[in-house]
């Protein structure tokens, strides 16, 4: 790997901690190392950066890795005598969460498509709304126009979003 690469590791890496650390936390109910097993993971992808092949998906790679990671914690804690799920329903949890995550991917994409639909004004109020710290009264009064009309907007806004996310998913492009 050159520098460039390096970086773009670094990048992804540093992107997805938060939901490798949630995928080891589903993994291990109960289990107070899901923090531990993060960093040994971190470990182990860093040692592996050469494996990885730029443009593939990083998140999933790196949930693999983890995977492993956290299996072998889990024969360190059956040593040591604690009661952990067997190998075979560990493996089931973590096909299912991928399966999941997978999932919730696509819908995360078909919503950044129809995002991309919207008028500039109604992108400008779902971005008051859901992405900033200004209040819906105050961004009405900045248009001069009354807090209702903005939630009705939104109300209508959400349900073409909706009505698109599912066409998109279902393989029908339709504008929100």
């Amino acid at each position: 790997m050159n520098e460039n690469d390096d970086k773009e590791f670094v990048r992804q890496l540093t992107l997805h901690q938060t939901a490798i650390l949630a995928y080891l936390r589903s993994l291990m109910p109960g289990c107070s190392g899901a923090q531990d097993v993060l960093q040994e993971t971190n470990i182990k992808l860093w040692e592996k950066k050469d494996d990885f092949t730029p443009g593939t998906n990083f998140k999933s790679w790196a949930f693999a890795v983890a995977r492993f990671e956290m299996l072998g914690q889990r024969r360190r804690l059956q040593r040591k005598g604690w009661l952990v799920f067997s190998d075979s329903v560990a493996e089931q949890l973590a096909d299912d969460l991928t399966e999941q995550e997978s999932e919730h991917e696509t819908e995360l994409q078909a919503l950044d498509r129809c995002l991309e639909k919207l008028s500039p004004h109604d992108l400008d109020l779902v971005r008051t709304r859901y992405a900033s710290d200004r209040g819906l009264d105050d961004y009405a009064r900045s248009l001069s126009r009354s807090s209702g009309t903005m939630k009705a907007r939104l109300f209508k806004i959400r349900a073409a979003l909706r009505r698109c996310v599912e066409s998109s998913l279902a393989g029908k492009e339709v504008m929100p």
